[in-house]
């Protein structure tokens, strides 16, 4: 799956994007670190340009959006539902279980799952052996090149404020 590098008008959300470079997840292991101001877009450019993506190519993903808590709730009900006994489990716990169902997936998006787990190493370990590519919206310091003994390259997205109008955000997005 390729997203090229393009110029991407979110009109619903004030947005266009200035994409200077492509982004393959087709090839090698890749944690793709997402960074920016807060309302830069980096959230709608998972739900708008990633996501459907994703989902055109057919492509597996597990998703862990900002607000998690919210979706600890509603991941309880669902593994209850499915049989599983949760009401003493802790979020690592629930977490880990939720990941071990979803091995069919490729790519792996956290956007912003740092607030919560500041180390969030665990979820790698939980996920490199079926994960091909991680997104990762963080406000951590970069990281060095090899996201450890994961193997894992690292492109650093950056997302800088062009031009705002009054109405729309203009931002390019670029790896670093």
């Amino acid at each position: 799956m390729m997203i090229p590098k393009n110029s991407y008008s979110l009109q619903d959300r004030n947005l266009t994007f200035d994409i200077v470079d492509d982004f393959n997840f087709n090839s090698k292991s890749t944690c793709y670190y997402l960074r920016g101001g807060n309302g830069f877009g980096k959230t709608s450019f998972l739900e708008k340009i990633v996501i459907p993506a994703l989902k055109a190519a057919n492509r597996q993903y597990l998703y862990i959006g900002q607000d998690i808590r919210t979706q600890l709730y509603t991941l309880k009900a669902l593994l209850s539902m499915q049989g599983h006994r949760i009401s003493e489990t802790n979020e690592y716990e629930l977490l880990k279980i939720w990941v071990h169902q979803g091995q069919t997936a490729r790519t792996f998006i956290l956007d912003e799952f740092d607030k919560y787990f500041p180390d969030y190493n665990f979820i790698f370990d939980w996920s490199r052996s079926f994960i091909q590519n991680y997104i990762i919206v963080t406000h951590q310091p970069f990281q060095p090149t090899r996201t450890g003994a994961n193997n894992l390259e690292a492109a650093h997205v950056k997302f800088e404020l062009i031009d705002f109008d009054g109405q729309t955000k203009n931002v390019r997005v670029r790896k670093q």
